[in-house]
């Protein structure tokens, strides 16, 4: 069943339906005609009841001198299947007929037959249906049995069944034939939608896939599909955008390296010069290392689970080392890196490299892209169950189209007009990573031409001792 195509499973779940269709209405047919039939004897025996009950008070009123067993023997001639019609004493004797009789349809002894009581039974090896009531004849109560021959209703019965049988063939082998054309024509769109998906490559995800003009499942699919194309040719775009930046960004500093290196063998040149020479092949190393530990970071994002501890953390501490790690980068640039802590040591849970790694990011964007007599403040406070770690600069800022996308991976704003400025596109994408996994918010607001702040909001902060508030400036 598995091996099928969805063609051939829909057609042979619409075969299967209409053979459970065509068997629940023959069974209810057939039991709602054998219902009818059987009604229908047991009217006519009742009625053969009132015409002899009938005929015997018109005999007395007439007033008729044969006896009662002549009457009902005169009765039995005449009427059709007189011979299954017998009369018995309430003690179960036998009145009518008196001779001639081969069978006998007494009912049970606990059945009083007050009522009509039917009874199926078999006269001359054919079927019969009989009637007991209890009524009163000629002046005392008689249990009266009138019986019918059910060979008609049989016939009936039978004809019926035996037209069934032989209309199911057809009716299965039709309904195969339209589950066939049924399923085929409602897999056109998915057959056409198969062919457009071979169609797609790296090369053209700009393509899409057809989408039908009925709002049906089938619809909802394409939809959802050329959703994913969309996501997945701008996230290629990005990548492939970002890759030739980053390789242009990795051979411009091999270049600049090498160039160095290589005057300097060649070429006897003072200490100064040899230092200015180490600064810069340093300056370049870093930037390389910068975009590699980033490219680092991102490949192993997505197993961030197995490898974050959590332990409690400083935070504090943790900003106080975050700044000055990059005091010196900052002073070199020309720019203002100062920080405030509250007047209590605050704790939170989290892993101490990672968010080492997220301060970093953020004071090294901070530095990027604020100018030289800049201003730079990293802030720890406390607001409501919160504690919040704030990076503010005084730098060249962002417009609201770019606040909207400066979380996404390989994303650059104006990557080509600040080439002196140019990062790698994914160091706020592992910023908002690191956040998430702690349970914190990364935000941040920015006005162009006046900086930006970014802020981290921890879910959970624990107070223990209470300090002198710290403000320091480098």
């Amino acid at each position: 069943m598995r091996a099928l195509s969805v063609r051939a499973k829909l057609m042979l779940l619409y075969l299967l339906v209409t053979l459970a269709g065509l068997l629940i209405f023959g069974l209810m047919s057939y039991g709602a005609l054998q219902y009818a039939c059987l009604q229908g004897k047991r009217t006519h025996l009742q009625g053969r009841e009132d015409r002899l009950i009938s005929l015997l008070k018109e005999n007395k009123a007439k007033g008729v001198r044969e006896t009662l067993n002549e009457q009902l023997r005169n009765y039995a001639r005449a009427t059709h299947e007189g011979n299954l019609f017998h009369i018995h004493n309430l003690d179960g004797s036998l009145l009518f007929p008196t001779e001639g009789i081969d069978h006998d349809w007494a009912l049970p002894a606990n059945d009083d037959c007050s009522r009509p009581v039917f009874s199926s039974v078999t006269v001359d090896n054919q079927p019969a249906l009989v009637m007991c009531h209890t009524i009163m004849l000629d002046g005392q109560m008689v249990r009266l049995h009138i019986g019918g021959s059910l060979d008609e209703e049989t016939y009936i019965l039978r004809k019926y069944r035996s037209a069934l049988f032989l209309l199911m063939p057809g009716v299965l082998f039709f309904s195969s034939v339209c589950g066939y054309f049924l399923s085929r024509h409602a897999l056109k769109p998915v057959d056409r939608m198969t062919r457009a998906t071979l169609g797609i490559g790296i090369g053209n995800l700009s393509q899409r896939l057809p989408v039908p003009s009925a709002k049906d499942e089938i619809q909802h699919l394409a939809v959802a599909w050329n959703q994913l194309l969309a996501r997945l040719d701008a996230a290629v775009s990005r990548l492939s955008q970002f890759s030739a930046d980053a390789s242009h960004d990795l051979r411009t500093s091999i270049t600049v390296m090498l160039a160095t290196a290589q005057l300097s063998l060649h070429r006897h040149r003072s200490e100064e010069e040899y230092r200015d020479g180490l600064e810069k092949i340093v300056t370049e190393c870093r930037t390389a290392s910068t975009l590699l530990d980033a490219l680092l970071s991102l490949a192993q994002s997505d197993n961030f689970v197995h490898e974050v501890a959590f332990k409690k953390i400083d935070l504090c501490a943790l900003v106080v080392n975050g700044c000055r790690r990059v005091e010196d980068l900052a002073e070199s640039s020309g720019i203002l890196l100062d920080w405030y802590l509250p007047p209590e040591t605050v704790y939170i849970e989290g892993d101490e490299l990672l968010l080492q790694r997220l301060l970093g990011i953020l004071l090294d964007n901070a530095i990027r892209y604020t100018p030289k007599s800049g201003e730079i403040r990293a802030e720890v406070s406390l607001a409501a169950d919160n504690a919040l770690v704030t990076v503010r600069d005084t730098g060249v800022g962002m417009s609201e189209d770019v606040r909207l996308h400066v979380f996404d991976r390989f994303y650059q704003a104006d990557l080509r007009e600040r080439k002196s400025k140019a990062g790698s596109g994914l160091g706020l994408s592992i910023g908002r990573w690191i956040a998430d996994a702690h349970g914190a918010e990364l935000t941040v607001e920015s006005t162009p031409q006046q900086g930006s702040v970014f802020q981290i909001k921890f879910p959970v902060r624990v107070t223990i001792s209470a300090l002198e508030p710290v403000f320091a400036r480098k």
